[in-house]
Formats: C-alpha cells, structure tokens, sequence
C-alpha cells in the first residue's frame, strides 16, 4: 500500500497519463558539437518530466497527498506542498507541437537551417513517454565576414571603428555558424564603441546581416548598425565639463567648488581633501567618452570602502554639439561607528563556547578616506563530557589596522593608479591560555599593497610582515611532553619570524548574481631571507646556535599555496554545486630545523574537515592517542599539524524556504611532515601512500541566509579515519550505539568556502 502510493499515479488515467520522461534522438549526429546541442535541446522541454526511481516518486506523491494550506503562502501544509514536493506533470500539460518547433529553432541557431523534429508518444497504462526525433541536416560554415556601419556614406568615423575592431573579432571562417556566436560579437563590438566615443551606441543598434545563397552550405554575414538607429545613436561624444561631488548631501546646498586639474570640486561637508576623490575620477575634458573610464571611475572609488554610493550622470551640453557634461556624486557613510560579532564554536572534542569580537572604525582619520579600525576579541572553551571534563581553555586579541586608498611609496607611480590599490599596516597582540597545561602569546605587525588590475583579479603584497611567538606558559606535565618530541617543541620556541608574502588571485565571476564561476589563488610567503642575509654579510658563516636577532633565534621558511574553487548553478531554482581543492607546503631551512608553529598547517574544523575537531586530523597516520607517555590522554590536546596540506570539499547547496537553505556535503584530507619523526611515527608524507591517509567526512548542514549574515550549522560524522590501521579506516559499519555520539555540530558564521 505504501509503495503504491509513492508512484505519484493518484490522478492519473490512460486517457491523461502522467509524463514520466521523455528521450531526444538525433536521426544522423551534427556535425558541429553534438554533445552541447543535446544538452541544449533537453532545457527544451518544459514542463520536465516526473521522473521516478525504481518506479516510485515520493515528492509527487507528496504533493498529491498533501491538501491545499488554509492560509495562502504560509503553513506547513504550504511548505509540504509547494516548496518541497513536485506537482504531477500530466501529458497535456506539455505543448509536444510547440517543443518540436523550439527543437528545430535551436538547431537553426546552430547553422542547421534545414533542421526538423517530429514526437512519438509511448503510452503505457496511466504513464507516458515521449520520443522526439530531430533531423538536423548539414550545418552551414562562415564564408566572408564583413564589417561595416550602415549604408549612410557620411559617418566615415563610425564605419572606420567597426571596421578595426574586426581585428579582434571572435568569428572566423570556416566555423559553424551560430547565432550565440554572433550575438557575444556584436556584444563585443557594441562595448568597443562605447569605449571610443560612442556614448548612445548599445548592441541592440548593431545587427548580422546573412546570406545564405552563396556557395555550399556556407554564409555569408555583414555587421552593420540598423537603419532605425537615431542621429544621437551614431552621434561620437567627447567630455565637457567634469564635477566630482566628493560628501553629496541631497539635503544641503554645495558650499565651494574648487578646481583640481581640468575637474571641478564640489564640497558639501568639507570631509575629504579634494585630491583625495579626483584622484580616482578617471574622467578628463577634451577626450572622447569612454564607458571602461566611467566603470573604472565606479570601482576605483568604491574600493575606498567608506561610500554608500557611487553614482555618474551625463547629461547634453546645451551649447555645445556632441559634449557630455558629466556629474560624479560621492555619497560617503556615516565616519565612526561600533561592530559587534558573534561565534559559537562546537567540536568532536566536546569543548564548546562562545566567541565575541567588539570593535570601532573611523572611515576618514586624515581627511584621505583612511579607515582605521581597533578591535577586541575573546573566546571561551570548555570541555563539557569525556575523559576532560571540565578543562578549560580562553583566547584573546586586540588589533589596530590602517587602510589607505593608494600606494604609499616614494615617487608617484600612475601605472599601478587605474588598479584600484590600497596599503594596509596593522599591528595585533593574541593570548591563548589553555588552563593549567600552556599558554601562547604572539605579536603582530604587517605592511603591504593591495591592487586589482581588473574586476577578477588582485595582488596581496606583504612587506614585511614581522610576527613574535611565545610559549609564555607551560606546565609540568607539558613540559614533559615537549621534551618526549623535540620537533615539536622546537616548533613551539620563541622566535621572531620576518618575512615578505605574496597571493594572486582571479577568477571569472561576473559579478555578485553569478552563481556559476572559478577561482584560483597561488601564493608564496618566506620568513628570515632578508635577515639571514645582513646577518651572514655582517657576522659571517652561521653559528651552531643560529644567527639571534634581540637575544632570540628567528625563524626561516618558505611556504607555498594553491587553492582553486568552482560553483555551478543547477537549474533555476537556487540550488548549486560548489567544491574546494587546496595544496600547501612548507619547508623549514637555514636558522630554522623546524617550520614554526604558528605557520604549519592544520585539518579539520568548521571551515576544513567538518566531521573532525579543528586540528585534530595528521599528521598522516599518527594516532597521538598511544603515545606511552599519556600526553594525549584527553587533557593536553596538543593541536596535529604539518608540513604539507592537502584538502578536498564538495557542496551541494540547495533552498528550503526563505531564508532557510540546505546543503550536503563531503571533505577529504590531511596533513603530513616533511621529514619522518620518532615521535609521530606514520606522519611523513609518502606519495604512494597519500591517497590511502585522507580523511574523509561527510553530513548535512542548515544555514539561515538573510543576505546579511549567514549562520551556519554543519552537523557531520567521520566516514575514513586514517589514524585506524591499513584495512580497517573505513568506518561505515563502526557507529557507536548513540547516533548522537557519532555526529559533529560545527555552528560557525559565512559558508565554508
């Protein structure tokens, strides 16, 4: 009874049969991309089918079963029926006559102009199916590509643009023609035109003319502007007057105007010193309109992070034919104001414990748009069951950073001024306490260059970036522990570290609404190069002991990153595929025997290996839980680090209601050392081994999404642990009796990745 009411058949009759799926033959394969002519042929039809698996379709069944909500758009029952089930889709509802036509129109689009689709429909019982078959023909190729504005002799400018932009023309001859081919040209050629003058010009003006008559299965095609455009459409434009409004207030009257270069000030409020603001208008008098300056104007101006809007208006000189007179309004946001954030924190561990940062930003401190900001934060830890029930652990910081809009540099380099850069300082203090084992405190300071030569890519320089670390604390008991493992406690010493790092990263997100896009990120950072150098140029060759720099050995390394992430849009509705791979090495050399603490690497936590504890996963094999000396007996807790990093996550993000969104999701990997170390055996990395030694996790997370904040609940259990022996990690058939006690929660704020 129940599996027959999952078949979602309730309503169904031979005469009106449930359309259960539906299959796109080809009567002779294309011979231009097959493969991407089906898949563009099934977004054809519509509505989908209600397919079903092993012949059962709960969510039809679902919706079937489930009555009308008393109240319009709210209730359960609305829920049930209209967010998550699937209404039945009944062959009548299909327009098969109305498909076939956009079948063949699609293969037109292809260059298959003789292209023809009939349908079949296989009734059995109170189910139907449908056969389309599609004949596609011979597709046509480019002949000659021509450029050329309209047929009016007089705008020689116009044509003469069109023409030298063919030189970076995407179509060629001998390519099948297709219409989303010349549709992305035409688009190209249209923002070409803005870029020179062309104020009015939009690729909606722009039109292919084909020929079909000429040759074999070829065409002919001709880029020209439409005979309806408007005398203004074709019109060329150059800049007049430029008026930056650096403080606008809608609500107040302009209290001076001050030239700056060729561009005229306007100040309101007297917050920003002129050269401030004109410094990123990219707008000159006496030059052609340009729409990648005007774009530029936007984003280098935005990029301040101290505006709530960013607005360009042009409007026609009333003297002056074919002059723009342009108007940049700056609305700024309000100087001071206080930030609160929030974190709970849940681990495999049982420590839990919330987390508190409280800060203050002032967004213009020297009258330059400089944004300073001072923050405290705080954490708590505590272990509330297992074998440490009751230890406690506390964290707190303090921060002060400085963000100026431009390079701070001796000379004046304008190369780099249309990349948007910015230089940043900070200096920070942080104090781990874990009570009654260790402590570590740590100071801070950096320096460094941020700039983005485009939209999708940016440089992060940091030079130098100086840091100090001390184990401040430590008990007995652990100071037993760190003489049982010297690299580890050589990892662990007091040491400067000073250094100079670097990331690139880019990405072909089109902007905030492209759910569908890649990204990559490479960088590199070294510490003591710089140092090791005047030290072996001023001392001499290298003591037993190290070069010290104030009475304290610092550090050498160079560390290397690469992470690349990718997100696919799946079908209308919200829903998205998004992964994560990441690699990272580092390697200790000169002063330094061991990579410092603070920059090994580590696996699992909230944003890596949900199903783990942050820190608790490597290196490789090692299980710290039989060690002879009890140091890991529940209490210490020492953080498993390494060398070198290797991590892959998989989502699947998909919405609920509202605000409310669901995601599935899988994470693998692990850490390994550099070298083979006594006290960890199993923890070096081998390559032959590496793919045995991940962990892996996976579980189902909610995340409230408001646009404004996201907070996140990833509920997750361990599925490969690589600390079990060889034959035994997998761990499906390994659950405790209590489902609870095999599941992690990690509550944190923003998605993963």
């Amino acid at each position: 009874m129940f599996l027959a009411g999952c078949t979602g058949l309730k309503h169904a009759t031979e005469e009106r049969p449930l359309f259960t799926g539906h299959t796109i033959i080809f009567q002779e394969p294309p011979e231009a991309d097959a493969s991407a002519a089906q898949r563009e042929l099934e977004g054809v039809v519509t509505p989908p089918p209600n397919e079903g698996f092993l012949g059962m379709r709960p969510l039809v069944a679902l919706y079937n079963s489930t009555k009308e909500p008393k109240r319009q758009g709210k209730g359960l029952r609305h829920v049930l029926k209209y967010k998550i089930a699937t209404p039945p889709v009944y062959l009548d509802d299909v327009p098969l006559d109305e498909i076939d036509a956009a079948m063949t129109n699609r293969m037109n689009n292809r260059g298959y102009f003789q292209a023809a689709t009939v349908h079949e429909v296989l009734r059995k019982g109170r189910r139907a199916e449908v056969v389309f078959t599609v004949t596609p023909g011979r597709v046509h190729r480019l002949r000659n590509i021509l450029y050329a504005d309209s047929v009016l002799a007089s705008e020689d400018s116009l044509r003469h643009e069109i023409r030298r932009s063919q030189s970076r023309s995407l179509l060629q001859p001998g390519e099948p023609y297709h219409l989303d081919a010349l549709v992305r040209e035409r688009l190209r050629v249209a923002e070409h035109l803005r870029n020179v003058g062309w104020y009015r010009m939009n690729e909606g003006l722009l039109e292919f003319a084909a020929d079909t008559s000429q040759g074999d299965h070829q065409v002919d095609i001709r880029l020209r502007v439409k005979r309806t455009a408007l005398e203004v459409e074709r019109a060329r434009y150059t800049v007049g007057h430029v008026f930056v409004h650096g403080d606008h207030d809608a609500l107040l009257p302009a209290s001076d105007t001050t030239m700056v270069d060729s561009l005229g000030y306007v100040d309101y409020l007297g917050m920003y010193r002129p050269t401030t603001i004109t410094r990123g208008v990219f707008l000159q008098p006496g030059r052609h309109y340009s729409q990648r300056r005007v774009d530029l104007t936007r984003r280098y101006l935005s990029s301040y992070g101290v505006f709530n809007s960013v607005s360009i208006d042009f409007t026609d000189d009333s003297l002056r034919r074919g002059v723009l007179d342009a108007d940049v309004f700056i609305t700024p946001q309000q100087r001071f104001s206080l930030f609160t954030e929030l974190n709970a924190i849940s681990k495999s561990n049982s420590f839990a414990g919330p987390g508190i940062k409280v800060g203050w930003k002032d967004r213009d401190l020297f009258r330059g748009a400089e944004v300073l900001t001072a923050d405290i934060n705080g954490r708590f830890e505590t272990q509330v069951a297992g074998a440490g029930q009751g230890t406690n652990a506390y964290e707190i910081g303090a921060k002060i950073g400085l963000a100026v809009p431009r390079l701070l540099l001796p000379g004046r380099l304008r190369a780099v001024r249309d990349q948007t850069p910015t230089t940043r300082a900070d200096v920070g203090y942080g104090l781990f306490r874990r009570i009654g084992l260790y402590g570590l405190e740590s100071v801070n300071l950096g320096y460094g260059y941020v700039f983005r030569p485009d939209r999708r890519s940016w440089h992060d320089v940091r030079l130098p970036d100086v840091s100090y670390n001390n184990l401040y604390y430590a008990s007995d008991e652990f100071n037993a522990f760190l003489n049982a493992n010297p690299a580890i406690r050589r990892s662990f010493d007091e040491q400067f570290i000073i250094g100079v790092g670097y990331t690139y990263t880019h990405t072909d997100q089109r902007g905030p609404n492209d759910r569908s896009y890649w990204l990559y990120s490479l960088g590199f950072d070294e510490g003591g190069a710089i140092t090791s150098a005047i030290f072996k140029a001023t001392q001499g060759a290298r003591p037993e002991e190290g070069y010290l720099l104030f009475g304290e050995r610092f550090s050498q390394y160079i560390r290397f990153r690469a992470e690349g992430r990718w997100s696919q849009a799946i079908g209308g509705g919200g829903s998205l595929l998004a992964m994560r791979v990441l690699a990272a090495s580092a390697t200790p050399y000169g002063n330094s025997s061991s990579v410092p603490y603070v920059k090994q690497f580590f696996s699992g936590g909230a944003n890596s290996l949900r199903a783990f504890r942050a820190r608790s996963v490597g290196p490789g094999t090692y299980d710290p839980s039989l060690q002879s000396d009890g140091a890991n007996d529940g209490r210490f807790l020492v953080d498993q680090v390494g060398d070198i990093k290797f991590e892959l996550n998989l989502e699947y993000r998909f919405p609920i209601s509202g605000i409310v969104k669901g995601a599935l999701f899988s994470d693998a990997g692990n850490v390994w050392l550099q070298r083979d170390d006594a006290q960890r055996p199993g923890g070096a990395f081998r390559a032959r081994h590496a793919l045995d030694e991940l962990a892996v996790g996976a579980g189902f997370g909610l995340r409230i999404d408001p646009e404004v904040i996201v907070i996140r609940f990833d509920l997750a259990t361990p599925l490969r642990r690589p600390d079990l022996p060889q034959g035994d990690r997998w761990v499906f058939d390994d659950q405790r009796p209590r489902v609870l006690d095999n599941m992690i929660l990690n509550i944190a704020i923003g998605y993963p990745f």
